[in-house]
């Protein structure tokens, strides 16, 4: 499966089967800091050997230091490319890039210090990395790539079901692509689409959310299921008798769908949306 399983938020990942965030990053970013790191861990067993313990614990949270950084900065890199290839998605929840470079660079002053140099030279040191790390790397992505929503938990739910619907929509294609009838193929096929018409209009207009939710959340979802049953029974050789009528069931879901994007492309009646949540907001700003 592409990066348009991601297509929803940086936030949500990939479940049981799917790509892994880690394909979005090279195998060798960050390599560099591991490797560093693992000379404190070196340090820190020295240490331990001649009986210094605070070296020891010292060098020990160094190497855990650049053992985190290493972490948080591919998973920040991977995070921050499905954003950028999402046409719509929130920001990571986390500034991971950021936070790597800040402990990289704390770490390496208290090093610096610890190892003889000034506190203005370490602290010099540590701002120099930090200022290099964001010329290299940047720094996290803080924007959500949504607009019409000041709640973010509704931004998030606006999200979540179109990542849903996506995967259901990959679904019924995939079945489509699996059935041994040519109507039975056409017409899932020609349902998948109207359902991503749906799907893109709440992409370019979310204020539109709530009208399509049922669609998207009920019909898609049963849908889905349908298919895969439909495709199962086909294999098995019984699917003669239920042919007919779910072709039927194909068909009028497509007619309802092409008919529910109408309305949603109805100027009057988004016209009449706007008027009623301009409303509903200026009653709720006088309670």
């Amino acid at each position: 499966m592409s990066s348009s399983e991601f297509v929803s938020a940086s936030r949500y990942e990939p479940g049981k089967g799917h790509n892994k965030i880690g394909q979005y990053t090279p195998i060798m970013t960050g390599v560099l800091f591991l490797t560093i790191g693992i000379n404190y861990l070196s340090f820190s067993i020295k240490a331990l050997g001649r009986g210094e313990s605070f070296y020891f614990i010292v060098s020990f949270l160094i190497f855990t230091s650049f053992v985190a950084a290493f972490v948080m900065l591919r998973r920040g890199i991977a995070l921050e490319k499905i954003y950028r290839a999402s046409k719509y998605a929130k920001a990571p929840t986390y500034p991971l890039k950021t936070i790597a470079g800040s402990l990289l660079s704390a770490v390496s002053a208290l090093s610096a210090f610890l190892g003889g140099y000034s506190f203005l030279s370490s602290l010099l040191l540590g701002t120099a990395l930090l200022l290099g790390w964001y010329l290299y790397y940047g720094f996290d992505p803080r924007n959500d790539k949504i607009e019409g929503y000041n709640n973010s938990r509704s931004a998030e739910r606006i999200m979540k079901l179109l990542l849903q619907a996506n995967e259901d929509i990959d679904v019924i294609k995939k079945s489509a692509s699996e059935s041994k009838s040519t109507l039975i193929q056409i017409s899932m096929l020609h349902m998948a689409e109207a359902f991503h018409k749906i799907v893109t209009h709440i992409e370019n207009e979310p204020d539109d959310y709530d009208r399509a939710r049922k669609y998207l959340v009920s019909y898609l979802g049963e849908l889905r299921i349908m298919s895969e049953t439909f495709i199962k029974l086909q294999r098995a050789g019984r699917s003669d008798e239920m042919k007919e009528s779910f072709l039927d069931t194909l068909d009028s879901t497509i007619a309802k769908l092409d008919r529910q994007y109408e309305r949603l492309m109805d100027e009057d009646m988004v016209d009449l949306d706007v008027k009623l949540s301009v409303m509903k907001k200026r009653l709720e700003s006088e309670e």
